[in-house]
């Protein structure tokens, strides 16, 4: 299972380096992975080991930044879904209903610190956005926050694995 798991990162991330769309195909592929909705799809390892590849910090730094922004548009589809409301909400489970309201009253508090956070960790940010949504919380606010968040977390990514990689290189005589 790991196998195929580091097989196919290894893959997509060669092909996105190689391939002279890359840096566009990096960024639809981070946008479409962050905008599905309760569908996780790992798009670290992938910047990740995208960033490994690069020839310099600069590149990895720019590989981080690309994904970051691109992760922050993705987010937007929670909010989205969010103004949806009401017809958003009868297609869910009752515990997510109960988590989205809990995390509304939290942001209409202390909105930017949340949404920063929760964009830099590896919490489901989907509930977050959701819940800013049906609060009608600013969205000029949320994605700049977000995308804060979200620079802060795929910059450091492809720094470690820049770095990483690197640091791996002469221990398998790469």
């Amino acid at each position: 299972m790991l196998d195929v798991f580091f097989g196919s990162t290894t893959a997509i991330a060669s092909f996105i380096y190689t391939s002279p769309f890359g840096i566009l195909v990096l960024f639809f592929f981070v946008l479409f992975a962050n905008a599905t909705i309760f569908f996780p799809v790992l798009v670290e390892p992938i910047v990740f080991a995208v960033a490994g590849f690069a020839p310099d910090p600069y590149t990895a730094l720019f590989i981080g930044s690309i994904s970051g922004v691109a992760s922050a548009i993705g987010e937007m589809s929670g909010y989205i879904l969010g103004l949806l409301g009401v017809k958003t909400l009868q297609k869910m489970k009752p515990k997510r209903v109960n988590q989205i309201f809990e995390i509304g009253e939290s942001l209409a508090d202390k909105g930017i610190p949340i949404i920063f956070l929760g964009a830099l960790t590896p919490f489901p940010f989907d509930l977050l956005g959701i819940a800013a949504g049906i609060i009608r919380y600013d969205p000029k606010r949320f994605f700049l926050a977000a995308l804060g968040g979200k620079l802060a977390r795929y910059v450091l990514i492809a720094m470690v694995g820049f770095y990483g990689v690197s640091w791996l290189k002469p221990l398998f005589g790469l």
